[in-house]
C-alpha cells in the first residue's frame, strides 16, 4: 500500500513525470525515456499538477496563509500571512516536499549554520530540478539564492 502525505502528494511515476517536465524535457522525450506513451505522459502530468494544487491549498489553509496565486505547474504558490504581516511561498520539491517560506525583513541576521546549510541544500535542489543555472552557491546567503530562483519561477518577483 502506498501513502501519500503533504509534504509528499505525488506517486512514484507522477514524481518523475513532474520532475522531468520541469527540466524541460517534452512530452515525447519522456514517454521514449519512460518507455510509456505521450498519453499516459500528458495524463500524469495533469493528474500531478492536481495533486500539487489541492495540497499547495490544503498547506496554506493549514498555516492560514491568503492565497495570492497559484502556478501548479511549478509546483508554486504565492501568499500572505496576515498576522505575522508576511507574505509566503509554499513550494514543492520531489526530494524534499513541500516547504513554506516567509518573508524577512533582515535575512542576514539569521546566522545558524546548519538552518542555512540546510536551506541553501533545499533551495539548490528546486533549481536542479527546474533547470536554473546557479553560480558561487555556497558564497551566496540563501536569502539571495531564494530571490534569484523564486524571480525565475514567479513573474511577480521579476522586479
Amino acid at each position: 500500500m502506498t501513502t501519500y502525505t503533504l509534504a509528499s502528494p505525488l506517486t512514484q511515476k507522477q514524481k518523475i513525470v513532474w520532475s522531468l517536465l520541469n527540466k524541460g524535457l517534452s512530452a515525447v522525450t519522456i514517454a521514449n525515456k519512460l518507455n510509456t506513451t505521450r498519453q499516459f505522459v500528458n495524463q500524469t502530468k495533469l493528474s500531478a499538477e492536481a495533486k500539487l494544487s489541492t495540497t499547495l491549498l490544503d498547506v496554506a489553509q493549514a498555516n492560514d496563509l491568503q492565497i495570492t496565486k497559484l502556478y501548479p505547474k511549478n509546483g508554486i504558490l504565492l501568499a500572505y500571512h496576515p498576522a505575522l504581516k508576511r507574505k509566503a511561498i509554499l513550494t514543492y520539491n520531489t526530494n524534499h516536499g513541500i516547504k513554506v517560506w516567509y518573508w524577512h525583513d533582515n535575512p542576514e541576521e539569521v546566522t545558524d549554520t546548519t538552518f542555512l546549510n540546510q536551506t541553501r541544500q533545499y533551495l539548490i535542489d528546486i533549481a536542479k530540478e527546474r533547470d536554473i543555472d546557479l553560480e558561487d552557491t555556497d558564497k551566496i546567503h540563501p536569502s539571495k539564492l531564494a530571490h534569484q530562483i523564486f524571480s525565475k519561477l514567479i513573474p511577480e518577483l521579476k522586479t
